[in-house]
């Protein structure tokens, strides 16, 4: 491995989706590449048999088969840096070597409702996107926002109607109309399904013996220590935005920059 080919098997948020990372991923130009984990999508998360431990292991599985042989570099953004996390861990118990792990502004959470603040933070972002004449993000910022408030008012019946509607082979019909509404609930499932997951890692963590680093935004800086006790080497890095605004022009140029720093040493450790 040579800084030109630096690869890291990436895990993005709960939303999936390669948006986010096409912007970093221009930021950085070619001297970090990207290998990005899939998530299955809503259909797999309304399944009775759904395991936030089995998802572990197929994206366990996914990592090893993505790298079969040498050092393993991960990143995990948001949910994507909890799943991180625990395949590292199984990674490591395979024998495999893990050089680096990065999560970016992954928090910790145990439950899937919103967090405290979210109302004010959602009204600034959708001022800021406003002023800054960005009126198409606009709009698909505030069509997320309204799918997000659709789901969590149907509440448990919404995974009943969807088996319905997958038994009788029909496309539920708010998914035909708008593709934000597709990516709104497979998120909204997904953290249904493992926010009591990601409660339990921290009951007992067990230590990732990795280099690890955190690049975090201000508003989660009470969960360092919960980080501290899952990984023991881990560096932690204070960058500017909140959690939506990270990948946003203002903010980017910090991301990158505090990533880079973060991960050169460990391309060149295994060049």
């Amino acid at each position: 491995m040579t800084e030109s080919s630096c690869s890291f098997v990436y895990l993005p948020g709960a939303g999936g989706g390669e948006a986010d990372l096409s912007t970093f991923r221009k930021s950085l130009g070619a001297a970090f590449q990207f290998e990005i984990v899939d998530y299955p999508g809503w259909r797999r998360y309304i399944d009775e048999r759904f395991s936030p431990d089995d998802l572990v292991a197929e994206f366990t599985t996914q990592i090893a088969a993505i790298v079969p042989q040498g050092p393993i570099l991960i990143a995990g953004a948001s949910l994507g840096g909890h799943f991180g996390y625990a395949a590292a861990l199984q990674l490591k118990a395979a024998g495999r070597d893990v050089a680096g792990f990065c999560a970016i502004d992954t928090f910790m959470i145990d439950s899937s409702g919103p967090s405290e603040g979210w109302q004010t933070r959602a009204l600034a972002h959708g001022l800021d996107l406003l002023r800054s004449g960005r009126f198409i993000k606009f709009t698909s910022f505030l069509r997320s926002r309204f799918w997000r408030a659709m789901f969590r008012l149907a509440g448990g019946r919404l995974e009943r109607f969807l088996r319905r509607s997958e038994s009788s082979g029909r496309l539920p019909w708010f998914l035909s109309i708008d593709p934000i509404a597709e990516e709104e609930l497979s998120m909204r499932l997904l953290l249904r399904e493992v926010a009591p997951w990601v409660a339990s890692l921290d009951r007992d963590p067990v230590a990732l013996d990795a280099p690890s680093v955190l690049l975090r935004t201000p508003l989660t800086a009470g969960d360092d220590e919960a980080w501290r006790l899952r990984c023991p080497h881990i560096d932690i890095c204070e960058i500017p935005g909140q959690h939506n605004t990270l990948w946003e022009p203002e903010n980017i140029g910090s991301l990158r920059d505090a990533f880079i720093a973060a991960a050169r040493d460990w391309c060149r450790l295994h060049s």
